[in-house]
Order: C-alpha cells, then sequence, then structure tokens
C-alpha cells in the first residue's frame, strides 16, 4: 500500500475507492484465499482452532542496533492479543507486557502496569485486527471486500496478491506463494510507537511446519518502510479451540 504524494495520484485512489472491483477480479481473489486456505489446512480447521499461542526467539532492529529478545505472543479473534516479551539492553533484561480485550488494554513495563491511552489501544486493536485477517479462516464473512494486487517475486519466487479491505479498518496485502499456497507476505499500513508516525509494515513468514493439521510459519521477518524492524523463530506453537479469560485479563 503505497502513500500517495502526488494530485494525480490522489484522484486516482479516489476513483479506484469508488468504483466495485469487477465481479470477475473478486472472483479471481477469492479463488487465490481458498487455495491458500486449503494450503494452510483448510476452512474447517482454521475455524476450529483460532486461538494461537506462539513462543519465539528473534532481535529487534527497530532503534538501530540489534536487541536480543525473547517472548511468546497470543491471539484469539481481532481484538484479543497478549504480548509478553522480554528484551535485553544496557545489560539488564526488561519484561514488557502488552494486553488487549476488546475495548481494554493494559502495558505494563517492569513492574509498572498503565491502561493503554485511546490512540494506544486504538492502534493495538488494529495490528491485532491485521494479524487475524493473516490467519485467513475469516475471509470467508461477507464484511471482506477482496481484490488482486498483481504478481510480485519474493525470495525469488512469483507471488499473487489480494487486498483484503472491511470498513472501519485498513487494507491488509496478502501475498500467496504461486504454486504452494502458502502466506509468504503480509503488508498493511501501521503508525510507529512514540512518534504515532504511518509507515509501511511488510512481514514475510517461512520455513512452515505442520501443527495440528495446519501449516504455521516457524521464521518470520518483519520491515517498517522497507528497512529491517525484527527478525526471529517460533520455539514452539501451540492451537487451542478457546482459551481461558484469564489469558487476557488486566495485569
Amino acid at each position: 500500500m503505497s502513500q500517495f504524494r502526488h494530485a494525480v495520484l490522489a484522484f486516482g485512489f479516489v476513483i479506484a475507492a469508488t468504483v466495485p472491483a469487477r465481479a470477475d477480479d473478486a472472483a479471481d481473489a477469492r479463488a487465490l484465499v481458498e487455495k491458500a486456505v486449503k494450503a494452510h489446512g483448510g476452512q474447517e480447521k482454521l475455524d476450529k482452532l483460532p486461538a494461537i499461542t506462539v513462543k519465539f526467539k528473534g532481535t529487534f532492529h527497530g532503534m538501530g542496533d540489534g536487541i536480543p529478545m525473547t517472548g511468546e505472543v497470543t491471539t484469539q479473534g481481532p481484538d484479543q492479543q497478549r504480548i509478553d516479551i522480554e528484551v535485553e539492553a544496557g545489560g539488564q533484561k526488561i519484561p514488557i507486557l502488552i494486553v488487549v480485550d476488546g475495548d481494554k488494554g493494559w502495558s505494563k513495563i517492569a513492574k509498572d502496569t498503565n491502561e493503554l491511552g485511546k490512540d494506544e489501544l486504538g492502534e493495538a486493536k488494529e495490528q491485532a485486527y491485521a494479524g487475524w485477517v493473516a490467519t485467513l479462516a475469516p475471509l470467508k464473512g461477507k464484511q471482506f471486500k477482496l481484490a488482486t494486487v498483481g504478481e510480485i517475486m519474493i525470495e525469488k519466487r512469483p507471488a499473487l496478491g489480494v487486498k483484503v479491505s472491511s470498513k472501519g479498518h485498513r487494507d491488509v496485502d496478502l501475498y500467496f506463494d504461486k504454486e504452494t499456497g502458502l502466506l509468504v507476505k503480509s503488508e498493511s499500513r501501521v503508525k510507529e510507537e512514540g512518534s504515532g508516525q504511518e509507515v509501511t509494515e511488510e512481514s514475510f513468514p517461512s520455513e512452515y511446519k505442520e501443527i495440528q493439521g495446519t501449516k504455521q510459519a516457524m521464521k518470520f521477518t518483519v520491515k517498517r518502510n522497507g528497512k529491517l524492524y525484527m527478525e526471529g523463530e517460533s520455539t514452539d506453537v501451540q492451537l487451542a479451540e478457546k482459551l481461558d479469560a484469564s489469558t487476557f485479563a488486566k495485569p
């Protein structure tokens, strides 16, 4: 998703946004998503196991020098998320916890717990929504408008893209390996922590492994505005039908 800087491009964007996608294009996009859903384990399996907990280790590059980190991310649906990480900085290990539960959210750094402000909560929910879209399971819903966005190369392999639009949310572009149908890239706009400036975030999942009848990526790379932001690998992945409410309780 590009940021339009010239009037001509902005005008073209307005036209594109107000003209419905061609029926055959929507059908092509739907076919790509259906192939991807099948490649990831099938609609029935993805619907049955909507909650996921991932333990990981990696490196954060958002502040220049790489900062080692480990953590656990738990998500359930579009608006429940728990991010529990530990970063190493200045010779110290710093625990950071962010919890989102619907219209409530909290952050805890070391022993200091605070409610997320309106803007912080809104951004956390929007990013949780983008992650939910990338699970593919909800895309059968009528609230989503799908359109093709063309073919690109990722790691020297062709990938086909689908733009996912839904009222009240930013667009999310998903790219699937042309041969296997597996998700190889997701892209959306996010707001930078601190400055609130919007940037383009690209996530590249890779090295898929079969877990509980589904395909899950075991490595990930994240870029913001084309620069390396985060990279790592999953050390454990668990899927569940439903998580206990305490998972998303105030820390």
